[in-house]
């Protein structure tokens, strides 16, 4: 059983808000960026995630449920970021929140996932570029192990030309991902939920308390959207939310999963989670469905498991969800 959690906890953590990973707000030093004549880097004005003086001034503009859908898949189609940040770069400036949320998960893919497969640092010298091959072979190592080869190449081929300019022509994404949340795009606050969750663990208990709160606060909101993407990013906030209670982070995150699952049984709501699953669990198997996935990680609670989801659905679709339900 504790084996389980882990991997659940470890899958969703690495899957879910990915910009809050401690690597991410360090951009590549400037001495390994090539600034190049081909591109000019954009001048703009970027919100601050935490003033809210500056936050103030975000405009917040409504985006059609379809919309931020078609966003979304062209975010996950994209092979190349900088393609996928100037076609978003203006409705984010305006305050679009889905624009700014998925800015900011494509240049943190950059910031920290490039950085730290393709950029070598060493004592007393210049960074320096790896080359693709010895990028791969990083995933032969514990902490390269998450990602495989071909991933490697896909980071490449999506990151490195917003890498090869300085200073960033899009910004950064700690100011975009805190520009989405501050717009209230509901995954984002999927995201800070989950965050303020995992800072809970180590905060002590009178700071503990009212984080909880907030994260509740912050789930109840974004639930209003009723999106699987945003269940599928709630899942581990109800795990560590569960406190102490034998097998009840199991089960939450597993309920939580399932009800993203069911609501998007064809959906794209799990692929990352999938992946990330399959790269912690030793017996995936690269044609196992989310649906394998479930069956095999609930064992013989699925029945009771898939009856709490198909509650959970019920409140979030009746508007009846409270923050106690977390």
């Amino acid at each position: 059983m504790k084996r389980a959690v882990y991997l659940l906890t470890a899958a969703a953590a690495l899957g879910a808000a990915t910009w809050r990973w401690l690597g991410a707000d360090d951009a590549v030093p400037d001495a390994v960026r090539k600034p190049t004549t081909d591109t000019p880097a954009l001048q703009t004005e970027l919100p601050s995630p935490l003033p809210h003086e500056v936050a103030a001034k975000v405009k917040p503009i409504p985006l059609a449920q379809e919309t931020s859908n078609d966003l979304r898949a062209r975010f996950r189609e994209s092979r190349d970021y900088w393609d996928f940040a100037e076609h978003v770069f203006e409705a984010a400036k305006q305050g679009d929140g889905a624009a700014q949320y998925y800015l900011g998960v494509a240049l943190n893919t950059c910031e920290f996932f490039y950085s730290f497969y393709f950029v070598e640092q060493r004592p007393g010298s210049r960074p320096r570029i790896r080359t693709l091959d010895e990028a791969q072979q990083l995933t032969a190592t514990p902490r390269g192990s998450a990602y495989t080869p071909d991933d490697v190449r896909d980071i490449q081929d999506r990151c490195q030309r917003i890498m090869s300019i300085s200073p960033p022509p899009f910004g950064t994404s700690r100011e975009w991902m805190g520009a989405a949340r501050n717009t209230g795009y509901p995954v984002a606050l999927a995201d800070a939920a989950e965050y303020k969750a995992v800072r809970a663990l180590s905060d002590p208990p009178e700071l503990a308390n009212g984080s909880r709160s907030e994260d509740r606060a912050l789930a109840v909101e974004a639930l209003q959207s009723k999106d699987a993407e945003v269940i599928v990013h709630l899942s581990s906030t109800a795990a560590f939310l569960a406190g102490d209670l034998p097998g009840e982070s199991f089960k939450r995150q597993w309920t939580w999963l399932m009800a993203a699952y069911l609501r998007e049984p064809d959906g794209h709501a799990l692929d990352e989670w999938r992946k990330n699953h399959c790269a912690l669990e030793a017996h995936c198997h690269p044609d196992d469905t989310v649906k394998d996935l479930l069956r095999r990680g609930i064992g013989n609670e699925f029945d009771e498991i898939e009856r709490r989801a198909r509650e959970l659905n019920e409140k979030i679709d009746a508007g009846t969800f409270e923050e106690s339900d977390i």
